[in-house]
């Protein structure tokens, strides 16, 4: 019994880490397009437009995890919307 409640325990810290770290990810993400923006690297469209990228790629996770399961193809999904959203942030600031 001790060794069940101990394995849920672990697994349950295991992904409340992947959330803190996709967490993270987002407020590094963000925490660029507020020094792009206060630099005047980026201009309020782009930021509103990056904005509405990263809201997109939040709804990817939620969907992925929505059934309990996240899939390799849903993995990849959310993580070609990441990359998207990284690409736009750097074209955005080096324009």
């Amino acid at each position: 019994m001790k060794n069940l409640l101990l394995g849920i325990m672990i697994l349950a810290s295991g992904l409340s880490f992947a959330q803190q770290r996709e967490d993270i990810n987002l407020r590094g993400e963000r925490k660029r397009v507020v020094q792009g923006v206060r630099s005047g690297e980026i201009n309020r469209r782009e930021a509103a437009v990056i904005h509405n990228q990263a809201k997109d790629v939040k709804q990817a996770k939620r969907i992925a995890k929505a059934d309990g399961v996240v899939t390799p193809r849903e993995r990849a999904v959310v993580a070609r919307e990441d990359r998207q959203l990284d690409r736009t942030i750097y074209r955005a600031k080096h324009n």
